[in-house]
Protein backbone atom coordinates (compact mmCIF):
# COMPACT_ATOMS: atom_id res chain seq x y z
CA UNK A 1 0.00 0.00 0.00
CA UNK A 2 1.51 3.34 -0.91
CA UNK A 3 1.86 5.62 1.71
CA UNK A 4 -0.04 9.47 1.95
CA UNK A 5 2.54 11.34 1.15
CA UNK A 6 3.55 8.93 -1.95
CA UNK A 7 -0.52 9.30 -3.64
CA UNK A 8 0.23 12.78 -2.82
CA UNK A 9 3.03 13.30 -5.20
CA UNK A 10 1.35 11.20 -7.95
CA UNK A 11 -1.13 13.61 -7.79
CA UNK A 12 0.57 16.27 -7.91
CA UNK A 13 2.16 15.23 -10.73
CA UNK A 14 -0.50 13.79 -12.44
CA UNK A 15 -2.08 17.53 -12.24
CA UNK A 16 1.50 18.71 -13.60
CA UNK A 17 0.95 16.26 -16.91
CA UNK A 18 -2.82 17.01 -17.28
CA UNK A 19 -2.16 20.93 -17.32
CA UNK A 20 1.23 20.61 -19.54
CA UNK A 21 0.14 22.60 -22.53
CA UNK A 22 3.40 21.25 -24.66
CA UNK A 23 2.09 17.55 -24.36
CA UNK A 24 -0.28 16.26 -26.20
CA UNK A 25 -2.88 14.39 -25.26
CA UNK A 26 -1.21 10.95 -26.51
CA UNK A 27 1.74 11.89 -24.75
CA UNK A 28 -0.86 12.70 -21.57
CA UNK A 29 -2.28 9.26 -21.20
CA UNK A 30 0.56 7.56 -21.70
CA UNK A 31 2.55 9.41 -18.06
CA UNK A 32 -0.84 9.11 -16.95
CA UNK A 33 -0.65 5.70 -17.09
CA UNK A 34 2.66 4.92 -16.18
CA UNK A 35 2.36 7.40 -12.79
CA UNK A 36 -0.76 4.70 -11.89
CA UNK A 37 0.51 1.56 -12.79
CA UNK A 38 4.16 3.02 -10.95
CA UNK A 39 2.08 4.15 -7.30
CA UNK A 40 0.00 0.70 -7.66
CA UNK A 41 2.75 -1.44 -8.13
CA UNK A 42 1.67 -3.25 -11.28
CA UNK A 43 3.59 -4.66 -14.21
CA UNK A 44 0.25 -4.68 -16.50
CA UNK A 45 -1.62 -1.71 -17.04
CA UNK A 46 -3.58 -0.37 -20.01
CA UNK A 47 -6.34 3.01 -20.63
CA UNK A 48 -8.87 2.10 -22.85
CA UNK A 49 -11.16 4.90 -24.32
CA UNK A 50 -14.25 4.62 -26.55
CA UNK A 51 -14.46 4.48 -29.52
CA UNK A 52 -17.97 5.44 -31.42
CA UNK A 53 -20.59 3.54 -29.64
CA UNK A 54 -19.44 -0.29 -29.99
CA UNK A 55 -15.53 -0.34 -28.95
CA UNK A 56 -13.16 0.76 -26.97
CA UNK A 57 -9.24 1.76 -28.38
CA UNK A 58 -6.44 0.74 -26.02
CA UNK A 59 -4.59 4.72 -26.80
CA UNK A 60 -1.62 3.91 -23.38
CA UNK A 61 -0.34 0.59 -22.06
CA UNK A 62 2.73 -0.84 -20.17
CA UNK A 63 2.51 -3.54 -23.53
CA UNK A 64 3.10 -0.79 -26.28
CA UNK A 65 2.01 -3.71 -29.01
CA UNK A 66 -1.29 -3.45 -28.50
CA UNK A 67 -1.66 0.40 -28.56
CA UNK A 68 -4.47 0.89 -30.91
CA UNK A 69 -6.34 -2.54 -30.49
CA UNK A 70 -9.94 -1.65 -30.05
CA UNK A 71 -12.33 -3.91 -28.36
CA UNK A 72 -15.86 -5.04 -29.14
CA UNK A 73 -18.11 -4.08 -26.27
CA UNK A 74 -20.21 -6.67 -27.29
CA UNK A 75 -17.51 -9.44 -26.43
CA UNK A 76 -17.41 -10.86 -22.69
CA UNK A 77 -14.91 -9.06 -21.34
CA UNK A 78 -13.77 -7.16 -17.71
CA UNK A 79 -13.49 -4.47 -19.77
CA UNK A 80 -17.26 -4.22 -21.69
CA UNK A 81 -18.51 -5.66 -18.09
CA UNK A 82 -17.17 -2.18 -16.82
CA UNK A 83 -18.70 0.15 -19.71
CA UNK A 84 -21.62 -2.09 -19.48
CA UNK A 85 -22.62 -1.49 -15.95
CA UNK A 86 -20.59 1.89 -14.75
CA UNK A 87 -19.26 0.43 -11.88
CA UNK A 88 -15.61 -0.77 -11.07
CA UNK A 89 -14.39 -4.44 -11.28
CA UNK A 90 -12.44 -6.01 -8.86
CA UNK A 91 -11.32 -9.95 -8.60
CA UNK A 92 -8.61 -11.94 -7.01
CA UNK A 93 -8.25 -15.09 -5.45
CA UNK A 94 -10.44 -14.74 -2.45
CA UNK A 95 -12.76 -11.79 -3.71
CA UNK A 96 -15.00 -13.31 -6.47
CA UNK A 97 -17.52 -11.46 -8.31
CA UNK A 98 -20.51 -12.01 -10.64
CA UNK A 99 -17.68 -11.86 -13.40
CA UNK A 100 -15.98 -16.06 -13.55
CA UNK A 101 -12.05 -15.46 -13.53
CA UNK A 102 -11.90 -18.36 -15.70
CA UNK A 103 -13.20 -16.51 -18.59
CA UNK A 104 -10.17 -14.39 -18.72
CA UNK A 105 -7.17 -16.29 -19.27
CA UNK A 106 -4.81 -13.75 -20.45
CA UNK A 107 -4.39 -12.78 -17.26
CA UNK A 108 -1.48 -13.91 -15.15
CA UNK A 109 -2.27 -12.80 -11.81
CA UNK A 110 -5.36 -13.66 -9.94
CA UNK A 111 -5.66 -10.08 -9.15
CA UNK A 112 -7.15 -7.55 -11.60
CA UNK A 113 -9.18 -4.34 -11.17
CA UNK A 114 -10.93 -2.13 -14.01
CA UNK A 115 -11.80 1.24 -13.10
CA UNK A 116 -14.42 3.02 -15.76
CA UNK A 117 -13.50 6.52 -16.34
CA UNK A 118 -16.93 8.42 -16.38
CA UNK A 119 -18.14 11.63 -17.63
CA UNK A 120 -21.92 12.76 -17.49
CA UNK A 121 -22.63 9.63 -16.28
CA UNK A 122 -21.40 8.13 -19.83
CA UNK A 123 -18.60 5.61 -19.28
CA UNK A 124 -16.00 6.96 -21.84
CA UNK A 125 -13.14 4.34 -20.96
CA UNK A 126 -11.80 2.36 -18.85
CA UNK A 127 -8.18 1.87 -16.92
CA UNK A 128 -6.60 -1.94 -16.41
CA UNK A 129 -4.86 -3.05 -13.42
CA UNK A 130 -3.68 -6.25 -13.27
CA UNK A 131 0.03 -8.32 -12.36
CA UNK A 132 0.41 -6.85 -9.02
CA UNK A 133 4.04 -7.26 -7.50
CA UNK A 134 4.31 -8.50 -4.63
CA UNK A 135 0.89 -10.12 -3.13
CA UNK A 136 -1.76 -10.65 -5.38
CA UNK A 137 -4.74 -8.70 -4.27
CA UNK A 138 -5.53 -4.49 -4.46
CA UNK A 139 -6.62 -3.54 -0.75
CA UNK A 140 -9.45 -1.37 -0.21
CA UNK A 141 -7.45 2.03 0.30
CA UNK A 142 -5.80 1.20 -3.10
CA UNK A 143 -8.73 0.85 -4.94
CA UNK A 144 -10.25 4.12 -3.65
CA UNK A 145 -6.97 5.50 -4.75
CA UNK A 146 -6.82 4.60 -8.24
CA UNK A 147 -10.49 6.16 -8.48
CA UNK A 148 -8.85 9.43 -7.41
CA UNK A 149 -6.44 9.04 -10.50
CA UNK A 150 -9.05 8.14 -12.60
CA UNK A 151 -10.51 11.68 -12.37
CA UNK A 152 -7.43 13.25 -14.21
CA UNK A 153 -8.16 11.09 -17.20
CA UNK A 154 -11.50 13.20 -17.67
CA UNK A 155 -9.50 16.42 -17.01
CA UNK A 156 -6.85 15.69 -19.67
CA UNK A 157 -9.36 14.65 -21.95
CA UNK A 158 -11.65 18.43 -21.34
CA UNK A 159 -8.27 19.99 -21.79
CA UNK A 160 -7.61 18.20 -25.22
CA UNK A 161 -11.16 18.48 -26.32
CA UNK A 162 -11.39 21.94 -25.39
CA UNK A 163 -7.64 22.55 -27.11
CA UNK A 164 -8.80 21.13 -29.98
CA UNK A 165 -11.83 22.87 -30.59
CA UNK A 166 -10.22 26.51 -29.57
CA UNK A 167 -8.00 25.35 -32.31
CA UNK A 168 -10.39 23.98 -34.77
CA UNK A 169 -12.51 27.35 -33.84
CA UNK A 170 -9.48 29.68 -34.67
CA UNK A 171 -8.46 28.06 -37.59
CA UNK A 172 -12.31 28.59 -39.03
CA UNK A 173 -12.31 32.02 -37.63
CA UNK A 174 -8.59 32.88 -39.66
CA UNK A 175 -10.14 31.31 -42.73
CA UNK A 176 -13.46 33.51 -42.29
CA UNK A 177 -11.20 36.43 -41.58
CA UNK A 178 -8.97 35.54 -44.85
CA UNK A 179 -12.12 35.02 -47.15
CA UNK A 180 -13.63 38.62 -45.49
CA UNK A 181 -10.30 40.39 -46.41
CA UNK A 182 -10.31 38.92 -49.75
CA UNK A 183 -14.16 40.38 -50.31
CA UNK A 184 -13.48 43.59 -48.82
CA UNK A 185 -10.47 44.22 -50.95
CA UNK A 186 -12.94 43.57 -53.77
CA UNK A 187 -15.67 45.32 -52.66
CA UNK A 188 -13.14 48.58 -52.32
CA UNK A 189 -11.75 48.26 -55.51
CA UNK A 190 -14.74 47.63 -57.35
CA UNK A 191 -16.40 50.93 -54.72
CA UNK A 192 -13.63 53.38 -56.13
CA UNK A 193 -13.63 52.03 -59.81
CA UNK A 194 -17.32 52.89 -59.84
CA UNK A 195 -16.80 55.82 -57.89
CA UNK A 196 -14.03 57.30 -60.15
CA UNK A 197 -15.57 56.02 -63.08
CA UNK A 198 -18.30 58.30 -62.56
CA UNK A 199 -16.86 61.62 -62.59
CA UNK A 200 -16.57 61.16 -66.41
CA UNK A 201 -20.07 61.54 -67.21
CA UNK A 202 -20.77 64.02 -64.53
CA UNK A 203 -18.20 66.19 -66.25
CA UNK A 204 -20.19 66.02 -69.68
CA UNK A 205 -23.27 66.90 -67.52
CA UNK A 206 -22.12 69.73 -65.44
CA UNK A 207 -19.79 71.02 -69.23
CA UNK A 208 -23.80 70.68 -71.25
CA UNK A 209 -25.37 72.31 -68.58
CA UNK A 210 -23.25 75.24 -68.56
CA UNK A 211 -23.82 75.59 -72.34
CA UNK A 212 -27.47 75.58 -71.72
CA UNK A 213 -26.95 78.55 -69.23
CA UNK A 214 -26.17 80.77 -71.82
CA UNK A 215 -28.83 79.90 -74.39
CA UNK A 216 -31.48 78.98 -71.65
CA UNK A 217 -33.93 81.49 -71.84
CA UNK A 218 -35.06 83.25 -68.06
CA UNK A 219 -37.97 81.11 -67.71
CA UNK A 220 -35.39 77.85 -68.11
CA UNK A 221 -32.58 79.30 -66.52
CA UNK A 222 -33.67 78.66 -63.09
CA UNK A 223 -33.73 74.60 -63.52
CA UNK A 224 -30.36 74.99 -64.97
CA UNK A 225 -29.09 76.75 -62.33
CA UNK A 226 -30.53 74.00 -59.93
CA UNK A 227 -29.25 70.92 -61.81
CA UNK A 228 -25.90 72.68 -61.75
CA UNK A 229 -26.19 72.98 -57.89
CA UNK A 230 -27.11 68.87 -57.83
CA UNK A 231 -24.40 68.10 -59.87
CA UNK A 232 -22.01 70.18 -57.89
CA UNK A 233 -23.70 68.44 -54.56
CA UNK A 234 -22.69 65.02 -56.70
CA UNK A 235 -19.43 65.73 -57.24
CA UNK A 236 -18.75 66.66 -54.03
CA UNK A 237 -20.06 63.63 -52.82
CA UNK A 238 -18.15 61.38 -55.31
CA UNK A 239 -14.98 63.20 -54.23
CA UNK A 240 -15.11 63.10 -50.79
CA UNK A 241 -15.97 59.14 -51.30
CA UNK A 242 -11.96 58.37 -53.08
CA UNK A 243 -10.43 61.01 -50.73
CA UNK A 244 -11.95 59.14 -47.25
CA UNK A 245 -10.41 55.41 -49.34
CA UNK A 246 -7.52 57.06 -49.83
CA UNK A 247 -7.18 58.57 -46.71
CA UNK A 248 -8.09 55.37 -44.51
CA UNK A 249 -5.41 53.79 -47.01
CA UNK A 250 -2.64 56.26 -46.25
CA UNK A 251 -2.37 57.03 -50.24
CA UNK A 252 -3.84 60.83 -50.03
CA UNK A 253 -0.43 63.03 -50.46
CA UNK A 254 -1.36 66.85 -48.93
CA UNK A 255 -0.45 69.31 -51.37
CA UNK A 256 0.65 71.82 -48.91
CA UNK A 257 1.15 75.42 -50.04
CA UNK A 258 0.46 78.89 -47.55
CA UNK A 259 -2.68 79.46 -47.34
CA UNK A 260 -4.34 82.86 -47.19
CA UNK A 261 -7.43 82.33 -44.57
CA UNK A 262 -9.97 85.33 -45.93
CA UNK A 263 -10.02 84.25 -49.18
CA UNK A 264 -9.96 81.01 -48.67
CA UNK A 265 -13.51 81.68 -46.82
CA UNK A 266 -14.42 84.12 -49.89
CA UNK A 267 -14.00 81.44 -52.12
CA UNK A 268 -15.82 78.89 -50.16
CA UNK A 269 -19.04 80.97 -50.07
CA UNK A 270 -18.65 81.65 -54.11
CA UNK A 271 -19.14 78.36 -54.74
CA UNK A 272 -22.33 78.36 -53.19
CA UNK A 273 -24.04 81.36 -54.07
CA UNK A 274 -26.78 79.59 -56.14
CA UNK A 275 -27.55 77.59 -53.12
CA UNK A 276 -28.04 80.62 -50.87
CA UNK A 277 -29.92 82.12 -53.45
CA UNK A 278 -32.67 79.21 -53.31
CA UNK A 279 -33.29 79.59 -49.85
CA UNK A 280 -32.78 83.29 -49.60
CA UNK A 281 -30.10 83.10 -46.65
CA UNK A 282 -27.67 85.29 -46.35
CA UNK A 283 -24.01 84.90 -45.09
CA UNK A 284 -22.08 87.11 -42.14
CA UNK A 285 -18.51 86.65 -43.01
CA UNK A 286 -16.53 87.25 -39.70
CA UNK A 287 -12.60 88.15 -39.72
CA UNK A 288 -10.30 89.84 -36.77
CA UNK A 289 -9.10 92.92 -37.63
CA UNK A 290 -4.98 92.21 -37.09
CA UNK A 291 -3.94 90.49 -40.34
CA UNK A 292 -4.17 86.43 -39.73
CA UNK A 293 -1.31 84.84 -41.10
CA UNK A 294 -1.28 82.12 -43.50
CA UNK A 295 -1.45 78.60 -42.84
CA UNK A 296 0.49 75.35 -44.51
CA UNK A 297 -2.25 73.19 -46.04
CA UNK A 298 -3.66 71.79 -48.89
CA UNK A 299 -5.70 74.79 -49.88
CA UNK A 300 -8.20 72.31 -52.02
CA UNK A 301 -8.78 69.92 -49.33
CA UNK A 302 -9.53 72.36 -46.97
CA UNK A 303 -11.70 74.47 -49.36
CA UNK A 304 -13.84 71.28 -49.39
CA UNK A 305 -14.14 71.07 -45.92
CA UNK A 306 -15.50 74.55 -45.49
CA UNK A 307 -18.13 73.81 -48.76
CA UNK A 308 -19.33 70.73 -46.99
CA UNK A 309 -19.68 72.65 -43.64
CA UNK A 310 -21.62 75.64 -45.19
CA UNK A 311 -23.49 73.14 -47.67
CA UNK A 312 -24.81 71.41 -44.33
CA UNK A 313 -25.95 75.16 -42.59
CA UNK A 314 -27.65 76.03 -46.15
CA UNK A 315 -29.97 72.64 -46.09
CA UNK A 316 -30.73 72.98 -42.20
CA UNK A 317 -30.94 76.47 -41.98
CA UNK A 318 -34.72 78.26 -42.73
CA UNK A 319 -35.29 80.22 -45.12
CA UNK A 320 -34.33 83.70 -44.64
CA UNK A 321 -31.38 83.22 -41.71
CA UNK A 322 -28.53 84.25 -41.52
CA UNK A 323 -24.84 81.89 -41.85
CA UNK A 324 -21.70 83.11 -39.97
CA UNK A 325 -18.45 82.04 -41.27
CA UNK A 326 -15.17 83.48 -40.71
CA UNK A 327 -11.67 82.62 -38.84
CA UNK A 328 -10.07 83.82 -35.73
CA UNK A 329 -6.37 83.11 -34.17
CA UNK A 330 -6.05 81.15 -31.00
CA UNK A 331 -4.24 81.27 -28.40
CA UNK A 332 -2.44 77.63 -29.12
CA UNK A 333 -0.64 78.60 -32.34
CA UNK A 334 -3.66 77.26 -34.53
CA UNK A 335 -6.32 78.99 -36.83
CA UNK A 336 -9.44 78.27 -35.92
CA UNK A 337 -12.50 78.59 -38.93
CA UNK A 338 -16.21 78.00 -37.65
CA UNK A 339 -19.63 77.67 -39.72
CA UNK A 340 -22.72 78.97 -37.52
CA UNK A 341 -26.34 78.36 -38.60
CA UNK A 342 -29.59 78.85 -36.85
CA UNK A 343 -30.77 76.02 -37.69
CA UNK A 344 -32.06 72.58 -35.12
CA UNK A 345 -28.86 72.03 -32.74
CA UNK A 346 -27.28 68.48 -32.26
CA UNK A 347 -28.27 67.01 -28.90
CA UNK A 348 -25.04 66.26 -27.35
CA UNK A 349 -24.71 62.75 -27.25
CA UNK A 350 -24.28 62.65 -31.24
CA UNK A 351 -21.35 65.50 -31.53
CA UNK A 352 -19.12 62.77 -31.84
CA UNK A 353 -20.68 60.07 -33.56
CA UNK A 354 -22.02 62.78 -36.59
CA UNK A 355 -18.30 62.71 -37.68
CA UNK A 356 -18.38 58.71 -38.51
CA UNK A 357 -18.93 56.94 -41.84
CA UNK A 358 -22.24 56.69 -42.35
CA UNK A 359 -23.76 57.50 -39.26
CA UNK A 360 -27.52 59.04 -39.50
CA UNK A 361 -29.17 61.63 -36.83
CA UNK A 362 -33.08 61.65 -37.32
CA UNK A 363 -35.11 63.72 -34.72
CA UNK A 364 -38.29 64.84 -36.29
CA UNK A 365 -38.74 66.48 -33.66
CA UNK A 366 -36.39 69.42 -33.96
CA UNK A 367 -35.95 68.79 -37.69
CA UNK A 368 -32.43 67.94 -37.84
CA UNK A 369 -31.53 64.99 -39.73
CA UNK A 370 -28.19 64.12 -41.38
CA UNK A 371 -28.58 61.45 -43.84
CA UNK A 372 -24.90 59.47 -45.14
CA UNK A 373 -22.00 61.09 -42.90
CA UNK A 374 -19.87 61.09 -45.51
CA UNK A 375 -19.41 64.60 -45.98
CA UNK A 376 -18.13 65.74 -41.74
CA UNK A 377 -16.43 61.97 -42.07
CA UNK A 378 -14.26 63.50 -44.89
CA UNK A 379 -14.15 66.97 -42.97
CA UNK A 380 -12.79 65.22 -40.11
CA UNK A 381 -10.39 62.95 -41.40
CA UNK A 382 -9.06 66.06 -43.86
CA UNK A 383 -8.37 68.33 -41.07
CA UNK A 384 -6.66 65.59 -38.85
CA UNK A 385 -4.12 64.96 -41.72
CA UNK A 386 -3.26 68.72 -41.14
CA UNK A 387 -2.72 67.96 -37.25
CA UNK A 388 -5.96 69.96 -36.55
CA UNK A 389 -8.94 69.44 -34.70
CA UNK A 390 -12.79 69.48 -35.49
CA UNK A 391 -15.84 69.52 -33.65
CA UNK A 392 -19.09 71.28 -32.85
CA UNK A 393 -20.88 73.12 -30.45
CA UNK A 394 -24.60 73.23 -30.29
CA UNK A 395 -27.98 74.54 -28.57
CA UNK A 396 -31.03 72.12 -28.90
CA UNK A 397 -33.09 75.23 -29.90
CA UNK A 398 -30.14 77.90 -30.93
CA UNK A 399 -28.30 76.67 -34.04
CA UNK A 400 -24.87 74.76 -34.33
CA UNK A 401 -21.55 76.11 -34.53
CA UNK A 402 -19.00 73.87 -36.70
CA UNK A 403 -15.62 74.60 -35.89
CA UNK A 404 -11.79 73.10 -36.89
CA UNK A 405 -8.09 74.49 -36.43
CA UNK A 406 -5.22 74.17 -38.68
CA UNK A 407 -1.85 74.72 -36.58
CA UNK A 408 -0.50 78.62 -37.94
CA UNK A 409 2.86 78.62 -40.80
CA UNK A 410 4.47 80.32 -37.77
CA UNK A 411 3.63 79.10 -34.42
CA UNK A 412 4.73 82.42 -32.80
CA UNK A 413 1.68 83.54 -30.34
CA UNK A 414 0.06 86.74 -31.10
CA UNK A 415 -2.14 88.84 -29.56
CA UNK A 416 -6.00 87.89 -31.01
CA UNK A 417 -7.23 91.52 -32.05
CA UNK A 418 -11.12 92.01 -31.79
CA UNK A 419 -13.20 90.81 -34.64
CA UNK A 420 -15.21 92.51 -37.31
CA UNK A 421 -18.30 91.14 -39.02
CA UNK A 422 -18.80 92.43 -42.55
CA UNK A 423 -22.18 91.52 -43.83
CA UNK A 424 -22.84 90.52 -47.27
CA UNK A 425 -26.65 89.62 -48.50
CA UNK A 426 -27.28 87.63 -51.58
CA UNK A 427 -29.84 88.90 -54.39
CA UNK A 428 -33.01 87.02 -54.33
Amino acid sequence: MPSDSTILNVLLRLTEITNDSKLSFQRKCEAILTEIASCMQVQKASLMLRSGRSSLRVVASTNKNIIGVTQKLTENTPSAWVVHHKKPLYIDSSYACEVERGRFPHYQGEAFYLVPIINNNRVIGVISLTDKVGEDRFAHEERTTVLQFAGHVITALETSRLAASLAESQAALLKKNRELVRLEKLRTELFNMLIHDLKGPLSEIVAHLDLLSYMATEEASSFVETAKTACDTLQRMISNLLDIARLEEGKLQLLKEPVEPEGLVKEALARLLVSVKQKQLSFSQSFPEQELSTVMADREMLLRVLQNLLSNAIQYSPQGATIVIGCRKKEDAALEFFVQDSGPGVPEKFREAIFEKYFRLHAPKDGRSYSAGLGLAFCKMAVEAHGGEIGVRSESTAGSTFFFSIPLANHQRQRSAPSIQKKVRTKT
